[in-house]
């Protein structure tokens, strides 16, 4: 009965409704825009928002309720295994996206299609120096905090938020060259392949970026310990796995 009186009950939350109803959103979206519905991009941009904004405060009120309370050894032994599992989940997306590609090229005649455009290298490779860098500063912010230097981890968190961003800037931009020449999502099984594949990896670097967010504010609150740090160590887990995956972009899309 003592063990029961002092267990750790979460908290109901509305969030990850709330969170997957923004998500839903997206691929609705994505789909009426490329068959010509003009409203489908506002309602792409909208599941976009619900889902960063409903992520940011679910993140939140997850670390508050599991991490910080009573159970918070407990909590991180099966938070570990459910992070270990969602990186595998997203893994298996992302190898069904490059299976599409790598059937689609295979069969194809030729590779880009005619009138399709050769891929410039420089934005994309410049891309992949900026988030492999990215990397290097997250781990130089565990290394700070294992050594309980916080200036060092706050720093480390925001030079990497940086980066992310800067990532996907020059990433809209390339979007904005490719558009400016006629090449888009509904341009055949190149088009697709490439936007969704390039499109659901940046969706992936804006959650990263979001979830950085939330453990900086936990940072700055003092929450973030070097014998208590597992929402760092997880966010740098995805950081790192959607670097990993950024690599097999490159590699796959651009360079072969």
């Amino acid at each position: 009965m003592e063990a029961a009186a002092h267990s750790h009950e979460p908290v109901p939350s509305r969030w990850p409704i709330i969170t997957a109803f923004g998500a839903g959103l997206i691929p609705v979206g994505l789909v009426s825009s490329a068959h010509g519905w003009k409203q489908g991009l506002g309602v792409l941009l909208l599941g976009l928002a619900i889902t960063v904004y409903g992520a940011s405060r679910w993140w939140a009120e997850l670390l508050r309720d599991r991490f910080f309370g009573r159970d918070a050894v407990d909590a991180e032994k099966r938070l570990r295994t459910a992070m270990a599992l969602f990186i595998a989940s997203e893994a298996a997306i992302f190898a069904s996206f490059f299976a599409a590609l790598i059937y689609a090229r295979y069969h194809a005649p030729a590779w880009p299609p005619a009138g399709m455009p050769h891929f410039e290298l420089l934005v994309p490779a410049v891309n992949t120096f900026i988030l492999l860098f990215s990397s290097v500063t997250l781990h130089l912010g565990h290394s700070a905090l294992e050594r309980d230097r916080r200036d060092g981890v706050i720093a480390s968190i925001l030079m990497t938020i940086s980066l992310g961003a800067i990532f996907l800037c020059g990433q809209a931009y390339e979007y904005g060259f490719l558009n400016g020449s006629a090449f888009n999502i509904k341009s055949g099984i190149f088009g697709t392949t490439f936007f969704m594949l390039t499109g659901f990896h940046g969706l992936h670097v804006l959650l990263g970026l979001i979830f950085l967010n939330v453990v900086y504010g936990a940072v700055l609150r003092g929450q973030i310990t070097p014998q208590q740090h597992f929402p760092f160590r997880a966010a740098s887990w995805y950081w790192h796995f959607v670097d990993v995956v950024w690599l097999f972009v490159f590699t796959i899309v651009y360079i072969l």
